[in-house]
């Protein structure tokens, strides 16, 4: 075996020196050449030690007796790694013990059944898919290897971890929840008519609003989403984290800015710090929207002062003007179903006015984190593929990353995978003879080699600087 790499690292030095030899130092055209060389080599190096490591189990006839049968030798395989494509061979036995076939050294190197890409390659296609379409994402990380269908495949494996907090039982007086949700269009299975849509509901835990700047942010945001869209699995998740990450009894206060929606409503109601409240954004469009049906009578400005004086007899009166002064029944019930919200909230929308809570940002938030990637632009998703899609791209956003370790365990290892192991680790245990990298004789330098070339152009570039 040390042979072998030998023949191949020595053939690198010397395509590595023909590089610099050919290309005079220019690194736009020797720096793809370099990593390709490297590439290649990783690629030879590694199929040249999984047929040495076939080999020895082939011929080891007597520590696999009883256990495994020889059936088929050299089945070919293909997988796309981090450093192209690996042709290997391997043979494939039968399993006296289970009664079943199977090509132990899969098991060993970490390639599942039917699989064509690792699982290291699936989760950079999974972050890439976060931000792109499944087409660009495949560009982007094979230079389009693999399909659309591929990367949905690994979409669909993916297994997102939950993000710890940075830090643990914080000390905070007030946290502020932006809670919103995005509404998404979906497949329609048998091409049925009509459109069919899935909320996806989103959670967003803040220390407060930054306003020292010009261009306000919210401080260390932290999102969430659920993988099935059920809210009481959000909300539960929500909990944990604040209770994992801050210390509870130092809250005064957590503030819960929203629509008014139901669900969001049932949240947190374990904290008796809770205070819902509602979003500015949302009611001050609803509060226009009404009040241009009746232009010069100052609607704004006069329910804006009754809610300061937590009047409600005065907007009630206001509400009867509208409808007395309506000219035509849409317009009634449109304020009719703006007096139901005004009154539904009464409480929340006084709230912020009278406290100075903050401004809320539910609409940006759900705009940034859900709905440019997945409404924005005219597409349809699946239930599964939305579910899984989101949870990695709050992931990410929250600044996690994803590895191969959340595809999951992948296929539990047979007995027999541990005699292979043994194998491989007898193989690396061996001396190899590496003198020919050690040797004291001098160097002959040949000045018509790659290296003095090299060196020769970097000797043209002295004065450069001067």
């Amino acid at each position: 075996m040390e042979s072998i790499i030998q023949q191949i690292t020595l053939e690198l030095v010397k395509n590595i020196l023909e590089k610099f030899k050919n290309t005079n130092l220019d690194l736009n055209e020797l720096g793809p050449q370099m990593l390709e060389e490297c590439k290649t080599t990783s690629r030879r190096l590694v199929e040249a030690y999984v047929q040495e490591l076939n080999q020895r189990m082939r011929a080891d006839k007597e520590g696999r007796k009883g256990k495994l049968t020889l059936k088929e030798k050299d089945k070919p395989r293909t997988i796309l790694t981090e450093i192209g494509t690996i042709r290997i061979n391997r043979d494939c036995y039968y399993d006296k013990t289970r009664e079943k076939y199977t090509t132990p050294l899969d098991q060993v190197l970490g390639i599942g059944k039917y699989e064509r890409v690792m699982a290291s390659i699936g989760a950079r296609l999974v972050e890439a898919a976060t931000e792109h379409s499944y087409a660009k994402s495949a560009q982007i990380v094979t230079d389009g290897a693999v399909s659309r269908q591929t990367v949905r495949n690994q979409i669909l494996k993916i297994k997102v971890p939950e993000k710890e907090p940075a830090i643990q039982n914080k000390v905070m007086k007030e946290l502020h929840i932006f809670a919103d949700e995005d509404h998404v269009h979906m497949q329609r299975p048998h091409k049925e008519k009509g459109k069919k849509g899935k909320i996806v509901p989103l959670v967003v835990v803040t220390e407060g609003i930054n306003t020292e700047s010009k261009r306000h942010s919210t401080q260390n945001p932290m999102s969430f989403v659920d993988e099935g869209f059920d809210t009481k699995n959000l909300w539960q998740t929500v909990s944990g984290y604040i209770g994992k990450a801050y210390d509870v009894n130092s809250l005064e206060k957590i503030y819960v800015h929203a629509d008014g929606g139901t669900w969001i409503k049932n949240g947190l109601e374990e904290y008796r710090q809770t205070i819902h409240v509602i979003d500015g954004f949302h009611f001050e469009r609803e509060l226009k929207r009404i009040a241009g049906n009746f232009q010069g009578r100052n609607i704004r400005q006069r329910m804006h002062s009754a809610i300061e004086k937590e009047d409600k007899k005065k907007a009630g009166r206001i509400l009867k003007e509208m409808m007395e002064r309506a000219e035509d029944e849409k317009t009634k019930e449109r304020v009719k179903a703006f007096g139901k919200y005004l009154f539904n909230h009464w409480k929340e929308i006084v709230r912020r006015r009278k406290e100075n809570v903050p401004g809320s940002c539910t609409e940006g938030q759900v705009s940034h984190l859900l709905s440019e990637r997945f409404s924005r632009n005219p597409m349809a998703w699946s239930e599964k593929g939305l579910g899984k899609l989101s949870t990695a791209r709050i992931h990410m956003k929250n600044g996690g990353r994803l590895s191969y370790k959340d595809f999951g365990k992948g296929e539990k290892k047979e007995r027999y995978s541990d005699y292979a192991e043994q194998m491989m680790s007898g193989m690396l245990k061996e001396t190899a003879d590496w003198s020919i990298f050690t040797r004291s004789e001098p160097m002959i330098f040949d000045t018509t080699s790659g290296t003095q070339q090299a060196l020769h152009q970097i000797g043209l570039c002295r004065n450069m600087l001067n």
